[in-house]
């Protein structure tokens, strides 16, 4: 994933990588979405699925990347 403002370049794993399909493909997304679809996809509890994207976001907001509700 390349950060066209800063222009440096972020490889993601396989859930980062689906995480960021499911924003790319939302016009709104909200973190319980993407808790929610990451529970679907992979085998996660909600608990653990809730930390690990809310540790993803708050990394892809610090970067400006993205801005969930």
């Amino acid at each position: 994933m390349l950060n066209l403002d800063t222009l440096f370049y972020y490889r993601l794993n396989r859930t980062g990588a689906a995480l960021w399909q499911q924003i790319e493909d939302s016009k709104t997304v909200m973190l319980d979405d993407l808790v929610r679809g990451t529970c679907e996809r992979f085998d996660v509890d909600e608990e653990g699925a809730r930390r690990s994207v809310s540790s993803f976001i708050e990394r892809l907001e610090e970067y400006k990347m993205v801005h969930i509700a």
